[in-house]
């Protein structure tokens, strides 16, 4: 930025440049300047001034926006040690519950749980006039875990007795703890199904030494404890398929086939 300034050849500032004012008082005059260039006269100067040299007072309404802008900060730093709080807060229970998790799937995998191994070892069928017949199960649990324990949980109706996709009656699994590779035999009493007549084939076996083929299905919850620990609850499902001998009276187990599904 350029600013024009104009002096007076009488300006006691520019004195020293005029030769009457400079003499000595014996006459002789002291050396002088070079005079400015031709075109140039004393009384006119170009004057240059930077521009982050030139200042000026602000508007008052400058001091208000800056009044709001410090308000505002004090504001957010009142709000940052809380937020500071929350994050820290947060990151622990992170990293709490990855250490849970890495504990528990190590746990997992070191101690791989297996699902129980069911076999039918008799059954007793009970006729009485008037009323469905009754079966009487005994079923052999082996827990093939070695370092963990069983607990079962007993629900109403858990237990079916099938033939084909007809159901005979139901009966109810027992609770049960079972320790570490542990067998255990359990008794469990099926209803038949009232009101509804028996199919053919099973009458047949009933009244005489005819093999048939049966179903068992259980579904019940169970739970596997390492030491004290519940650690996992799962939802158990068993599918047996078996052939009796009979019906009747003698009855013998001839085979057999039963899975066990944990989800």
């Amino acid at each position: 930025m350029e600013k024009r300034v104009a002096y007076s050849a009488e300006d006691p500032q520019l004195q020293h440049l005029n030769p009457k004012h400079n003499s000595n008082d014996d006459g002789v005059s002291p050396q002088l300047p070079l005079p400015p260039p031709p075109g140039h006269p004393l009384s006119s100067f170009v004057v240059q001034v930077p521009k982050n040299q030139i200042y000026r007072v602000p508007p008052p309404e400058n001091a208000q926006i800056q009044e709001k802008y410090r308000m505002a900060a004090k504001k957010r730093k009142r709000k940052l040690p809380c937020l500071n709080y929350f994050i820290c807060f947060l990151l622990v229970l992170l990293v709490i519950g990855l250490i849970i998790g890495t504990a528990i799937l190590v746990v997992y995998f070191c101690f791989s749980p297996k699902g129980p191994v069911f076999s039918i070892s008799s059954l007793v069928i009970k006729q009485r006039k008037g009323s469905p017949p009754t079966y009487d199960v005994k079923l052999k649990i082996k827990n093939p875990n070695e370092k963990m324990g069983i607990t079962y949980t007993s629900e109403e109706d858990d237990l079916k007795l099938t033939y084909w996709k007809k159901t005979l009656g139901w009966g109810e699994f027992p609770s049960l703890e079972q320790k570490k590779a542990n067998s255990n035999e359990v008794n469990i009493k099926v209803n038949g199904v009232k009101d509804k007549p028996l199919p053919q084939n099973v009458k047949k076996s009933m009244s005489g030494k005819r093999p048939i083929s049966l179903g068992m299905n259980i579904e019940t919850p169970l739970v596997f404890n390492v030491w004290i620990l519940k650690m996992w609850r799962r939802n158990m499902e068993v599918k047996c398929k078996f052939r009796a001998s009979t019906m009747g009276e003698g009855t013998k187990i001839l085979s057999q086939v039963c899975n066990t599904k944990l989800a």
